[in-house]
């Protein structure tokens, strides 16, 4: 029988200990990327690692180019680490990148000396009809707070999250909006909206989070058929669209055939058009 997979690592060497105190256990301070690995491969390698590098001068982590280093180094430990067990050929990676031990109070020390903290475990497997059926998500009550300055990055503080996953019953996904009632993400995806021949991802300058399938999707150097592009989205557009679907790192793209709102009604769509052609585009380039 096939053992869960389950490696961690620190700085390159395997334990589960950690300093306790370290900034990331005390303040959310750092950052983090799940990375899915196919074969050995991480496909989207490229998109994390800018997204990683943006974070550490969002938060001012240290220099660039080092850490730049440091990740691709820890990376390639972790590979090697799943290519010496069969089992795990097919896996995630969680590396978490904190600014490392930094005393009491929330002034940084003035040189961060940053801890990698990498876990692998088995790659999630979710209900095929996910894709090829549809799911249901709720629209959650929690309301994500204007964030500008960390929009977009992977930060540790996931307390948005936390909170509105709690709301959720028996759906695998939620429906993020802010302050303004803008539409924003789901709990751990992005969304795409479909409306006529146009594919709307919300914008994200406020708040949410850069995820790496929205940004190669976003890419215009893509191969695909047709374009996806910015816009701010409210609870009319989503109401009034042809469709809806979800994209994430891990799972790929559902597509949305109930939305159910804070009032119990619900929102019903077929599957979108031109939405087997980002789905066939995603399982070419990327192996979903």
């Amino acid at each position: 029988m096939k053992r869960p997979a389950h490696i961690t690592m620190v700085n390159g060497v395997e334990t589960s200990a950690i300093d306790i105190a370290d900034r990331g256990l005390a303040y959310g301070d750092g950052l983090f990327e799940t990375m899915r690995v196919i074969e050995g491969e991480i496909p989207l390698l490229s998109f994390h690692l800018k997204r990683f590098l943006n974070g550490v001068v969002v938060l001012g982590l240290g220099d660039k180019n080092r850490l730049k280093r440091d990740f691709l180094h820890y990376i390639k430990i972790t590979l090697n680490e799943i290519k010496d067990n069969a089992c795990l050929e097919s896996s995630l990676i969680k590396m978490m990148v904190t600014r490392g031990n930094g005393g009491r109070g929330y002034v940084p020390p003035e040189e961060a000396s940053c801890h990698f903290i990498v876990q692998v475990f088995d790659l999630p497997v979710y209900p095929e009809s996910y894709s090829s059926g549809g799911v249901t998500i709720r629209e959650c009550q929690y309301r994500l707070g204007f964030q500008p300055q960390l929009s977009g990055i992977k930060h540790l503080n996931r307390l948005d999250q936390v909170l509105a996953s709690q709301e959720l019953l028996d759906e695998p996904e939620g429906l993020l909006l802010d302050y303004k009632d803008k539409i924003i993400e789901g709990t751990k995806s992005n969304l795409l909206v479909f409306k006529g021949k146009k594919v709307i991802t919300p914008d994200l300058s406020g708040c949410g989070v850069h995820g790496v399938l929205r940004q190669a999707l976003l890419t215009p150097t893509h191969h695909l058929e047709l374009a996806v592009e910015l816009g701010d989205l409210n609870m009319h557009d989503i109401s009034a669209c042809d469709g809806l679907a979800l994209v994430n790192s891990v799972f790929g793209i559902w597509f949305v055939n109930t939305l159910i709102l804070q009032n119990g009604d619900k929102i019903n769509y077929k599957q979108p058009t031109n939405y087997g052609i980002i789905r066939d585009y995603l399982t070419q380039n990327y192996s979903y």
